[in-house]
């Protein structure tokens, strides 16, 4: 090649980087706007998504608790208001979301902690699944002082009344009223059993739920007063703090702290709405049985196999519960309750959380990227301590015939 060539070639290169550098230097400004624009928005984008632990923590919560957990630094925000329609929205929503055409099986074996007739919970490999069918399971008693098992609720419905001070197992929230205002003694149960809240998540106990609540109130309450002293006080608006009209300085914060509360009540709500679908009857293990030397009864869930549901084949599965080192303090039994009175609720609920999210938003960009990081990181650490909330699960060895599935097929009872 020659010389020239090679020179007029060293010669573009350095006018190029000189151009690049120079340009770089006179846009120092718009480098730095851009990178407070890519912190202030990352933050807010993050907290749409999170489909998976999202419906996994809606269809766990039965308490008003777990929905103000739900709702402190939320994450999930469109899967919270598309579960919500599905669960609770009227036919109008579902359309307009792309779910007309959902059945509510699927729903609720998705979204909902009860089982029903189309509904149902099954011990698999691992764990505990809800699908769609009709399985074969038993949940049973062994009585120590007759050496007899029965059926569980016939047990609680014989001797399970909370005015019997007799049993060992009593009725929390006295007698069962259904809709229409009659009320029975006896408790209407849901149609199969709920593995999932009695023995397949290990409970937490309360104080770890209060201490979890708390933290998460403290921490979203930070984040809304280090908007407001950041803008009031320290000057944290994008369009300065002395040469700005009092108009430009608190928009900002007036936006984010009304968008984050009304968010945070719309997320609660969506919650709550998703747990009142159903309807939990508890009974709680007593602490002073009749006869301090008799041994407590010990429930067990047997399920034969193999057995094929919804194209996916089971094995059998039996767990017993230790009551020396483990016992059960509450069983629960849920069912769908379903009030046409949520259709009306449920679009009150996704306008606070699509309102609220839009203002958070506006008020995020008017100030700088410090709010928008606060209120990442308290997003982060409470999705962290939701998920440990239900980490402990029921394990692939608790199951008793794990090491021959086909040789007591068929034998399971026995």
């Amino acid at each position: 090649m020659a010389p020239s060539v090679t020179m007029a070639r060293r010669c573009i290169f350095a006018l190029c980087a000189n151009a690049f550098f120079i340009r770089v230097h006179a846009d120092d400004s718009d480098l730095s706007d851009f990178s407070n624009n890519l912190a202030t928005d990352i933050g807010p984008l993050l907290v749409l998504f999170g489909d998976s632990m999202t419906k996994q923590y809606l269809s766990e919560s039965t308490f008003f608790l777990d929905y103000f957990i739900f709702a402190m630094a939320p994450i999930g925000i469109l899967t919270a208001i598309v579960s919500a329609i599905q669960v609770c929205g009227h036919s109008s929503l579902r359309a307009f979301i792309g779910r007309s055409q959902e059945g509510d099986g699927a729903v609720e074996a998705e979204l909902c902690t009860s089982t029903s007739r189309d509904v149902c919970e099954l011990f698999i490999r691992g764990g505990i699944t809800r699908v769609m069918g009709k399985p074969d399971i038993l949940e049973l008693i062994y009585l120590p002082e007759t050496r007899s098992f029965e059926l569980f609720r016939d047990y609680l419905d014989n001797r399970g009344n909370s005015e019997d001070s007799n049993s060992w197992w009593q009725r929390e929230g006295g007698r069962f009223s259904r809709p229409g205002g009659e009320t029975r003694d006896k408790v209407s149960f849901a149609p199969n059993p709920n593995l999932s809240l009695n023995v397949g998540i290990a409970k937490r106990p309360a104080w770890a739920l209060y201490a979890i609540a708390a933290t998460g109130c403290v921490l979203q309450a930070c984040v809304l007063a280090l908007a407001g002293a950041g803008v009031w006080i320290l000057g944290w608006n994008l369009n300065g703090s002395e040469s700005s009209s009092s108009a430009s300085r608190d928009y900002a914060p007036i936006m984010f702290i009304t968008g984050t509360v009304l968010m945070c009540s719309g997320m609660w709500s969506c919650a709550a709405l998703i747990g009142q679908t159903t309807h939990e009857v508890r009974f709680r293990r007593a602490r002073k049985p009749r006869d301090h030397d008799a041994k407590p009864p010990r429930l067990v869930w047997l399920q034969p196999g193999p057995q094929v549901i919804g194209d996916q084949s089971f094995d059998p599965f039996a767990y017993f519960e230790n009551t020396a080192a483990n016992p059960l303090p509450e069983w629960t039994s849920s069912r769908k309750d379903f009030d046409e009175k949520f259709e009306t609720y449920t679009f009150a609920a996704v306008l606070a959380v699509l309102i609220g999210y839009i203002m958070q938003f506006i008020g995020l960009r008017g100030m700088k990227a410090w709010v928008s990081l606060a209120q990442l990181g308290a997003t982060v650490v409470m999705s962290i301590l939701r998920g440990c909330l239900r980490m402990q699960r029921l394990g692939r060895n608790d199951n008793r015939l794990l090491a021959m599935p086909d040789m007591v097929s068929g034998y399971e009872l026995d």
